[in-house]
């Protein structure tokens, strides 16, 4: 019997972008069964962009109802196919072969999910390109544990998951980011695996205004503490604003372009790193006196 794959895009305020996406994806080698565009409340002309194309199914939904994953579970419950795809509708597929490569892997009944490469866009800032370059290698990788943190890796702005799984857990609808983390890593526990297929390649990548930079990072370190009760305290914000900072450096100047960029990305990171340090406060500013109270006491108390 052959697999059927639908293909589920989440927008809102995407007519820019949207077109090219679904060119590359009606150029592929292997073609979806469908296609569906849940929406939540685009005000740009997305919604009459997708009228116009007799082969997507609209859904629509209210924006002060959205959350990342209800607007899976909407898309997820309404297609019909074994294989979902789910793609950023600003993610460009970079060869005939990605949707091929996403699903080469279901033939294994064990394998619940796979997820694809997701290279920087060819204008994207230094720091954002470092970002994915990093995140994403070249080697494919099979990811089982549970309990370790990269082997739940996931990213629904390229991925592919088996319907049949996807019903037996829904993902998570009250969180504010990492509902892919968080149903990968349910499905290691289930006993499942997932996969990593670098062949399977978008070009997706955001070069975001700073207060919207901020605003993603803050987003992913309030689900990052809600699911895993990971703090961020003022000396990891700081070591991690450094540490960005060089390693920014190295490879601006490895690369011997967009050198404006090593005054600019310090007020990058700073931005980036206070989101994921802005769940934590105020108490990360406490932290360190209370600790050093701590062993100040400690100590009084040992002379006496």
């Amino acid at each position: 019997m052959e697999t059927t794959i639908s293909i589920l895009i989440r927008t809102k305020n995407e007519a820019k972008d949207l077109p090219k996406a679904l060119e590359l994806i009606r150029q592929q080698s292997l073609k979806p069964t469908e296609i569906i565009v849940v929406d939540s409340g685009s005000t740009d002309g997305t919604v009459e962009i997708i009228r116009q194309q007799n082969d997507i199914k609209l859904i629509e939904m209210k924006p002060e109802e959205f959350t990342f994953g209800r607007s899976l579970n909407i898309g997820f419950q309404a297609a019909k196919a074994d294989i979902i795809i789910s793609l950023s509708a600003h993610a460009f597929p970079c060869d005939r072969d990605w949707l091929k490569h996403l699903v080469q892997h279901f033939d294994n009944p064990q394998i619940a999910g796979v997820y694809g490469k997701q290279a920087p866009q060819p204008d994207a800032w230094p720091p954002v390109q470092r970002d994915y370059l990093d995140y994403y290698g070249d080697r494919m990788r099979l990811q089982s544990n549970p309990e370790k943190f990269n082997d739940y890796s996931f990213s629904n702005a390229n991925s592919a998951i088996r319907r049949q799984y996807w019903e037996k857990r829904l993902f998570d609808e009250t969180l504010t980011g990492n509902e892919d983390q968080e149903w990968a890593q349910a499905m290691l526990k289930k006993g499942y695996k997932i996969v990593y297929e670098p062949k399977a390649a978008v070009y997706h990548s955001h070069n975001e205004p700073l207060f919207k930079v901020y605003q993603r990072t803050y987003r992913e370190a309030l689900a990052t503490q809600q699911l895993y009760e990971r703090k961020m305290t003022l000396r990891g914000a700081l070591e991690t604003y450094y540490r960005s900072i060089l390693a920014d450096r190295r490879f601006i100047l490895d690369r011997d372009e967009q050198r404006e960029w090593l005054l600019r990305s310090p007020v990058y990171r700073l931005f980036w790193t206070f989101g994921y340090l802005r769940p934590n406060l105020p108490n990360a500013l406490w932290e360190p006196l209370i600790n050093q109270w701590k062993r100040i006491s400690s100590l009084a108390e040992q002379k006496e």
